[in-house]
């Protein structure tokens, strides 16, 4: 009997070990990011909005080794008409894959998407939703296009006509820990243009350090594109930014904006 339990108790044991080396799979552009993303672009039904009805839609999906997500369905959803916008969110975020020891898995992962109409409410009434004066219509395919395959690439839209470079020049906060340490460098970034004009999926691919890595990646979030076209529609396309950071001749510590 005792003999038994101890196999039983080594199996449990084993079983809670197993589930324990597993990491379920997460956004490229880490959780914080891709929340920021769908608090960005999310649109509100509009008679839960009115009616102040909030929940959250639970979003099933097959993750496979490679980060490729398939197999998309509402696993449950306080609205109706939440659904669909909380499955178009889904299904533009791209993945890490799960691991095992380290070795990548497939995985059945659920993603939640929140909505709160008072929270909603106040997001919007401090900020001013983008957007560029569209002309086609979008592609639905979720396909991502590199440059080479484009008819037109993705540009950033600024309505009072200035460009990314005067953008960033007024914009720009130098972070007070790259300041005090003397940071500086170029941080470049990835990310996906949506047919919306949106930015998604925002990695950094060459990181400087010293709050100069989220400062880029805040600047790149407040952003429109117009977007990538092919074939006559507005198409998703990787894109790369850089976004420098440099003390110049100035003295760092004399106040001087940077």
């Amino acid at each position: 009997m005792k003999t038994k339990l101890i196999i039983a108790m080594v199996i449990l044991f084993s079983g809670w070990q197993l589930k324990a080396q597993i990491t379920a799979p997460e956004p490229i552009g880490g959780h914080s990011v891709t929340e920021n993303y769908i608090t960005r672009t999310l649109v509100y039904p509009e008679a839960d909005l009115e009616q102040g009805n909030s929940g959250k839609v639970v979003v099933g999906m097959h993750i496979d080794s490679q980060g490729a997500a398939s197999n998309y369905t509402i696993k449950s959803s306080f609205s109706e008409a939440a659904s669909p916008i909380a499955l178009h969110l889904v299904k533009t975020i791209l993945w890490k894959p799960a691991l095992n020891i380290g070795i990548p898995i497939d995985y059945e992962y659920e993603y939640e998407v929140n909505f709160n109409a008072k929270s909603y409410k106040r997001y919007w009434k401090r900020h001013q939703r983008l957007t560029f004066p569209a002309a086609l219509e979008a592609d639905t395919s979720y396909k991502i296009y590199e440059y080479k395959q484009l008819e037109e690439v993705a540009k950033p839209y600024f309505a009072d006509g200035s460009n990314m470079t005067q953008y960033i020049a007024k914009n720009l906060r130098f972070p007070t820990e790259a300041k005090e340490r003397e940071i500086q460098g170029t941080v470049r970034l990835s990310f996906v243009v949506e047919t919306d004009g949106s930015l998604s999926n925002i990695v950094v691919v060459n990181s400087v350090g010293g709050g100069c890595d989220n400062e880029a990646i805040r600047l790149l979030e407040e952003t429109i594109w117009i977007p990538a076209e092919k074939n006559g529609e507005y198409v998703r396309s990787n894109n790369m930014q850089d976004i420098t950071f440099s003390i110049g001749s100035h003295n760092f510590q004399d106040g001087n904006a940077y």
